[in-house]
């Protein structure tokens, strides 16, 4: 019989105490890595994304992003819409959204807007075209006979 220790078994690497000993200082940091790591990873993530968007999705006819830029150009050209709708979306594709929007004013009349976002070079711009409509008489007129 061969004795127990022979030169044929290869030799351990250390006793089960030391890599027990190691492995749970380990287990710790990794623990604690997956429970704010990854969130925090999951959070900078979509922060990223939703600051670079703007740069890479032209807006929608009715997006917050929309309806400030205009506002600017109603301040601009000193018009104060009661409301920001009905807001319609003509045609929409990767290069151009085409809106329509019929916007209500305190006098009655009413703010027609024609605009359109299109991509120029890397920038999304703006055109547009406004019209307004007078309000309309309520008053009945009498006929004349």
């Amino acid at each position: 019989m061969a004795p127990e220790n022979s030169p044929h078994t290869p030799p351990t690497r250390g006793s089960s105490r030391w890599a027990a000993a190691a492995s749970s200082t380990v287990r710790p940091y990794r623990l604690t890595f997956r429970l704010v790591g990854i969130p925090a990873l999951a959070v900078a993530g979509v922060l990223l994304y939703s600051g670079l968007r703007d740069y890479f999705v032209l807006p929608a006819c009715d997006s917050g992003r929309a309806r400030s830029t205009l506002a600017d150009v109603f301040k601009q050209l000193k018009f104060a819409p009661q409301r920001f709708e009905p807001i319609k979306t003509l045609s929409t594709s990767k290069d151009e959204v085409v809106c329509n929007a019929a916007l209500p004013l305190a006098d009655g009349a009413t703010l027609n807007v024609d605009y359109r976002f299109f991509w120029q070079g890397n920038k999304a711009n703006m055109k547009y075209s406004i019209s307004r409509t007078p309000p309309q008489s309520s008053a009945i007129r009498p006929s004349l006979t």
